[in-house]
C-alpha cells in the first residue's frame, strides 16, 4: 500500500424499448461497467428511485404557489401528479405533467423532483417543449374515443395509454371486436396499447359495423350502402379529427360532408389540402374515395411529419442531456445511456427522452487516493459517513449500501445533490464540515448543505465536490471518513498530504463489489500497467478467484492474497493445468525478475516454479529437480536456466538445463545434476 489509510408515435413512449448501457472510467474490476480503451466491460442496469418524499412533494407544491397541506402529501406520486395538473396553468407544466401521468410510475416520481421545476422555467422562459408532444398523445385517445363514439373528458386523456385501452374496453358494446381488441391491447406493452389506439380500434370498429349491416336480413342491397357510407363518415371524422359524428353530420351528402371536413382540419395540413382536392372534383366517386381511404392516407402523411419533427426535437433533447451530463462529471452512466439511444432508432430515442434519462441516476463514488481506490463513499445508516470496500465477497444485495440518486442540486439545480437510493429525502451533506447521511428537514441551510458542485478532480483526474454552503471546501476521505475539507491545516481533517487525492473521485455505477483482485488492480499502478484491463468477469473455483486481463492473470486465494502472472508463464502455466493442477496450484508470488536480470519467474503453492527467459522459453521445475537446482544457487549453478519441460521415462526424471542436466530417480529418490 503506497499510503496509509489518513485520507406508432414513436414520441413519449409510444413504442418502449429497452435500453443497456455501459460507463466509462477507471473502475473496480466487479463493477458492471464499460470504458473505452478496453478498461471494464460489462453489462449494467439501472435502476429507478423510490417514490418522492414529501420535502419534495413540499418543493413541487411550491412551484404554483401552494402550500402542501396533508391532503396533498399523503397522495402516492402519481394522485399528486394529478392533483397539480389540475391546479397549474402554465401550458409546459400542465403538458410535462400530462406526459408524465402518461408514462409509468417512476416519471410521476421524477417529475415531481425535477419536472415541474424544469417545466416552470420553460414556461416563463416562454419555450415550448412539451406542449405538443402532450398535444399529439391526448390527440391520440381523443380520436380512438370518438371512433368508439364516446367524448373522452380531459381528466381521461391524461390518463396512461393502459389505463386509457380499458376505458375504450369500458365504453365498447359487448360482444364486439373493438371490445375484445381493447382487452388483448390493455394485457400488453404499452407499445401494442398504442398501436390499438391508432390503428386497432378503427379496423376493430369498421368490422363491427360492418357485421351489424351483414346480419341485417331484411335491408335492401341499396340500405345496406346507405349504412355503409353512413358509417364511413363516423369513422372518417372520429379517428382522423377526433369529433363523435352527429347525426346531422353523417346525413349530410357526400361533398358537403368533404366541407365539413375542411372547415374542421387544421389549416396548413394535408387532410385539409386533400379536402379541398376531393372538392374540386365534380365527381361523386372521387367524393367517396375520399371519405373511405383518401382522408387516412392525407392524415397517415401528416402524421408522418409530425413523428418526423417529434424525432429531430428528442434527438435535440437527448444531445443537450447528454452534453449536460458530459459537463456535470457525475453521470457518466446518463452519459453512456445517451450515446447508446442517440446511435439507435427514433424509439430508443424516444424512450430515452421521455423515462431513460431518469433510469440512469444512480451512481456511486469511488475514492481514487492510491491505496484506498476501491473503497466506496457507504449509506447504509444515517450518521457520519465512511468509506470502505465493503463486503468482499459478492452475494445478494452487496454493494446497494453504495448507491447514490444523483439530482439537481437542491439549492442550485447546477449542481448536485446525491440521494441515498431507494431511500427519498436521505441526502449526502456536510454538518458543521462533517458529511453525514441525514433526512431533509427542508430548511435552506439543510437544502445549501446537501448540494454539491463538481469540477475536474483536484489531483488531474475524476471529480472534486465543492460544498455549496462551505465554498472552497471539497468532499474529502481520511481515516475513513469524510469532510468539507481544505487544506488549511485549520484542522485535523484539513491536512494539506495527499488533500488533492483524497479529494478526487471516480463516479462508477450501482452496486460495486470490491475484492481483493480489484483492490490490488486498482492500487497497484505497476501491475495495472503490465497485465492492462480486465477482459473477463471474475471467475470463482472453490477457495480460487481469478479473472483475465489484456496481457495477464491475478488469482487470489486466502493462503496467497493476490498475485499476478503473465506472458509465456502464464502459458505454460495453463498447458500444464493451471491452479487445478497438483504440482502448482495458484501462484504465490507476481511474476519478478531474477537476480541477474535475464529471467523471470512465478512460484507456485505446491511447490512448483516456472522460469523463462528470452532465449530458452518458459519451462516448469518441480519437486525433487526443484530442490536441488534451489539447493544449487538457481540460475547462478553451471546449470544455468532449463532448456526443456521435465521428460518422463522408466525409473527416470530427466530436465535438461543451458549447462547440463538433473536427472531423478523416483524409485530411489536419487537426484543427481550433470554438466554438460
Amino acid at each position: 500500500m503506497v499510503k496509509k489509510v489518513t485520507s406508432g408515435r414513436v414520441s413519449r413512449g409510444l413504442v418502449a424499448v429497452t435500453a443497456f448501457a455501459s460507463i466509462a472510467g477507471l473502475v473496480s474490476p466487479v463493477v458492471a461497467f464499460a470504458a473505452p480503451g478496453g478498461q471494464e466491460a460489462s453489462e449494467t442496469k439501472a435502476v429507478q428511485s423510490a417514490e418522492s418524499s414529501q420535502e419534495d412533494k413540499v418543493r413541487a407544491a411550491a412551484v404554483l404557489g401552494i402550500v402542501a397541506g396533508d391532503d396533498l402529501l399523503i397522495l402516492n406520486d402519481r394522485n399528486f401528479v394529478f392533483a397539480l395538473w389540475r391546479k397549474a396553468t402554465g401550458s409546459e407544466v400542465r403538458a410535462s405533467a400530462e406526459l408524465a401521468l402518461g408514462g409509468a410510475d417512476a416519471e410521476c416520481t421524477q417529475w415531481i423532483k425535477t419536472g415541474i421545476h424544469e417545466a416552470k422555467k420553460r414556461d416563463d422562459a416562454n419555450e415550448l417543449r412539451d406542449t405538443e408532444t402532450a398535444r399529439i398523445a391526448r390527440e391520440l385517445k381523443q380520436s380512438a374515443a370518438a371512433v368508439v363514439g364516446f367524448v373522452a373528458t380531459p381528466d381521461e386523456l391524461v390518463r396512461s395509454y393502459r389505463d386509457f385501452v380499458y376505458l375504450v374496453y369500458q365504453k365498447s358494446k359487448p360482444d364486439t371486436k373493438v371490445r375484445a381488441g381493447a382487452l388483448a391491447a390493455f394485457g400488453e406493452d404499452e407499445a401494442a396499447q398504442v398501436e390499438f389506439l391508432r390503428n386497432g380500434v378503427l379496423t376493430a370498429q369498421k368490422q363491427d359495423q360492418q357485421d351489424e349491416i351483414d346480419r341485417n336480413n331484411e335491408a335492401s342491397e341499396a340500405e345496406k350502402a346507405r349504412l355503409a357510407a353512413r358509417d364511413a363518415k363516423a369513422r372518417a371524422m372520429g379517428q382522423v379529427l377526433g369529433v363523435v359524428a352527429t347525426e346531422g353530420i353523417l346525413g349530410l351528402s357526400d361533398d358537403n360532408f368533404i366541407r365539413e371536413v375542411w372547415n374542421r382540419a387544421k389549416p396548413g395540413t394535408e387532410v385539409a389540402a386533400a379536402a379541398v382536392e376531393a372538392l374540386r372534383s365534380p365527381e361523386p366517386a372521387v367524393w367517396k374515395a375520399f371519405i373511405d381511404t383518401g382522408i387516412y392516407q392525407a392524415d397517415a402523411r401528416d402524421k408522418e411529419l409530425e413523428l418526423k419533427k417529434q424525432a429531430e426535437a428528442d434527438r435535440r433533447r437527448a444531445l443537450e442531456i447528454q452534453t449536460k451530463a458530459e459537463k456535470s462529471l457525475v453521470h457518466p452512466g446518463l452519459v453512456y445511456a445517451a450515446k447508446t439511444a442517440l446511435a439507435g432508432s427514433d424509439s430508443d430515442v424516444s424512450r430515452f427522452v421521455r423515462i431513460g434519462q431518469y433510469q440512469w441516476l444512480g451512481q456511486s463514488l469511488q475514492s481514487d487516493t492510491v491505496g484506498v481506490r476501491g473503497w466506496y463513499v457507504r449509506n447504509g445508516a444515517d450518521g457520519p459517513a465512511r468509506i470502505d470496500p465493503g463486503n468482499p465477497v459478492p452475494g445478494p444485495g452487496v454493494g446497494a449500501d453504495a448507491n447514490w440518486q444523483v439530482l439537481p442540486g437542491k439549492a442550485d439545480p447546477n449542481c448536485h445533490t446525491f440521494e441515498v437510493t431507494g431511500r427519498p429525502g436521505v441526502y449526502l451533506r456536510q454538518d458543521n464540515l462533517r458529511v453525514v447521511v441525514a433526512p431533509g428537514d427542508g430548511s435552506e441551510k439543510f437544502l445549501a448543505d446537501a448540494t454539491w458542485c463538481s469540477r475536474t478532480g483536484l489531483h488531474g483526474a475524476g471529480v472534486s465536490l465543492e460544498s455549496f454552503s462551505a465554498r472552497g471546501r471539497f468532499l474529502r476521505h481520511i481515516n475513513g471518513e469524510l469532510f468539507a475539507a481544505d487544506r488549511s491545516g485549520a484542522n485535523w481533517f484539513d491536512n494539506p498530504s495527499w488533500y488533492e487525492a483524497d479529494a478526487s473521485w471516480r463516479v462508477h455505477g450501482l452496486n460495486p463489489v470490491t475484492t481483493a483482485l480489484s483492490l490490488r488492480w486498482l492500487n497497484d499502478d505497476p501491475i495495472r500497467a503490465r497485465i492492462g484491463d480486465p477482459v473477463t468477469e471474475e471467475q470463482v473455483d472453490g477457495d480460487v478467484r481469478w479473472r483475465g486481463y489484456q496481457r495477464g492473470r491475478l488469482y487470489w486465494t486466502k493462503e496467497a492474497g493476490a498475485k499476478e502472472i503473465e506472458g509465456y508463464i502464464l502459458e505454460s502455466y495453463l498447458k500444464l493445468g493451471g491452479h487445478q493442477s497438483n504440482e502448482y496450484g495458484v501462484p504465490v508470488t507476481d511474476e519478478t525478475g531474477t537476480p541477474d536480470g535475464v529471467g523471470r519467474f512465478n512460484h507456485f503453492l505446491r511447490g512448483g516454479s516456472i522460469y523463462w527467459t528470452p532465449s530458452t522459453g518458459a519451462h516448469p521445475v518441480y519437486g525433487a529437480i526443484k530442490q536441488l537446482w534451489k539447493s544449487m544457487d538457481w540460475e547462478r549453478s553451471y546449470l544455468g536456466y532449463p532448456t526443456g519441460d521435465p521428460v518422463y521415462s522408466p525409473g527416470l526424471v530427466r530436465q535438461v538445463f543451458q549447462g547440463g542436466r538433473i536427472d531423478h530417480n523416483p524409485d530411489t529418490g536419487a537426484t543427481t545434476a550433470y554438466r554438460h
